[in-house]
């Protein structure tokens, strides 16, 4: 479940999501561009632009129990260079999707993301079902989870791997997971409403680029 090329087959990445609901594809991003997206969260955490993400439906509440990132939404309007890039390997992804998937994707939402050291994000789930029936006409929701990780030179000891729980159990009962290495231009890419993850603590600073693809949520 693990691919890696320098030319994404985009065709393949999809028979992975469609057998298996994720997919981890290394080289991603090139490394010109992991690099200066990682260069850019560091400018941004000096500007003091990255902000405190909250927990919840709404994201509202800061719970540094549950998880201690910052973070700084994508703009496609003032966008950089490094971030054009990302956004149209995001497109091409979501048209990918849809082609072979018809999963209904219209929207990408998209964040920086920095770990400081020994900070984490307890299991969690990415898509909420809606409990509003008069908003579910109005109302999209997250489709597919896209992660991608911008650190440099990261060694398996640095920690902060993302546990994927796979909704299986073994022979004891016990939960499956798969721990997979932040490592630059690594992506991992997941049903939202699927599969729980969680971000385990790292010793050094841990950066990612996360991006929902929507669905408009028709019931």
């Amino acid at each position: 479940m693990q691919l890696s090329s320098h030319h994404i087959n985009l065709e393949q990445l999809v028979d992975q999501i469609a057998n298996h609901g994720f997919c981890v594809i290394d080289n991603f991003l090139d490394d010109t561009v992991t690099s200066a997206l990682a260069t850019e969260t560091e400018s941004l955490k000096l500007a003091d632009a990255m902000t405190e993400a909250g927990v919840g439906r709404e994201h509202l509440a800061i719970n540094k129990t549950i998880r201690g990132d910052s973070i700084y939404w994508l703009n496609e309007d003032n966008a950089t260079t490094a971030q054009q890039s990302y956004l149209q390997q995001m497109e091409r992804l979501r048209s990918s999707l849809n082609q072979h998937l018809y999963l209904g994707l219209f929207g990408l939402e998209s964040h920086l993301a920095s770990y400081p050291i020994g900070t984490f994000y307890k299991k969690h789930l990415d898509c909420f079902a809606s409990n509003d029936p008069n908003n579910s006409q109005r109302q999209s929701q997250r489709k597919v989870s896209c992660i991608v990780y911008l650190n440099q030179n990261w060694k398996n000891e640095d920690g902060g791997q993302l546990r994927l729980y796979l909704n299986e159990t073994d022979a004891s009962n016990n939960e499956k997971s798969i721990d997979i290495s932040p490592i630059a231009g690594r992506a991992v890419i997941f049903l939202s409403d699927t599969f729980y993850h969680e971000v385990l603590p790292a010793s050094r600073e841990r950066i990612s680029l996360t991006g929902w693809f929507f669905t408009r949520q028709l019931s």
